[in-house]
């Protein structure tokens, strides 16, 4: 889900043509859940989930059965779209756009529903609990960029200024998280869950990349 608020500003070429721009920032959440068959675990200390690499520093970090994830993300995104636009019809005119959106993540909060284990082992016994406003530092990647197409009309109601409503479909070209973007021996260091198999500790990320379908309602002066 993602609620939307910013500003766009359109460079004209001609009357027909022009580049279309802003600022704009993206309140989103994700959701995720475990099927009962998978066991998903992570370590934390107060409200701070703790990396592959930095197990070994926190000793007194507790464990925990993922069993639900909500995740909630704030982008700063930029869009860089060409815009064709008709000749007014009436008080009317009609638009598309096709170029890229590119976001930066700036805040990332988790909420869990799970189990915490006692006595820090895979064989202790389960006591469900919440956790709320969890941080996972490298979670989530920092750049998202996507490409999409919308079309739109704007209305002219009065003097310069246009009431308008646009509608977009954008692709991800890139993963929502960080563990998906990485490979190689690092694949590993910053995720956060695991599952235990053969003994050892098997690290994972939640896989996810957007498909987004847009609705824009302004107004233009």
């Amino acid at each position: 889900a993602q609620n939307s608020i910013g500003m766009n500003v359109n460079f004209s070429f001609n009357q027909n043509i022009g580049l279309s721009t802003g600022l704009e920032f993206d309140f989103e959440s994700f959701k995720y859940r475990v099927s009962a068959v998978d066991k998903i675990y992570y370590h934390y200390v107060d409200s701070k989930i703790i990396k592959k690499e930095d197990l070994s520093a926190n000793p007194t970090a507790k464990l925990y059965n993922l069993q639900e994830r909500k995740q909630k993300a704030t982008y700063v995104s930029i869009p860089t779209m060409l815009l064709f636009r008709t000749n007014m019809i009436g008080d009317f005119r009609y638009y598309g756009k096709f170029g890229a959106r590119t976001s930066f993540v700036v805040s990332n909060t988790i909420n869990d529903k799970g189990f915490n284990i006692t006595g820090d082992s895979l064989a202790g016994l389960p006591v469900a609990s919440e956790n709320s406003n969890m941080k996972a530092k490298g979670d989530m990647f920092f750049l998202r960029s996507t490409i999409g197409l919308a079309a739109g009309a704007e209305w002219n109601f009065t003097g310069n200024t246009s009431l308008f409503a646009e509608l977009g479909f954008y692709y991800g070209l890139t993963p929502v998280h960080f563990g998906e973007a990485v490979t190689g021996e690092d694949k590993e260091r910053d995720m956060t869950m695991f599952q235990r198999i053969n003994g050892e500790n098997d690290y994972l990320t939640f896989s996810a990349k957007q498909k987004q379908i847009v609705l824009k309602i302004g107004i233009l002066f």
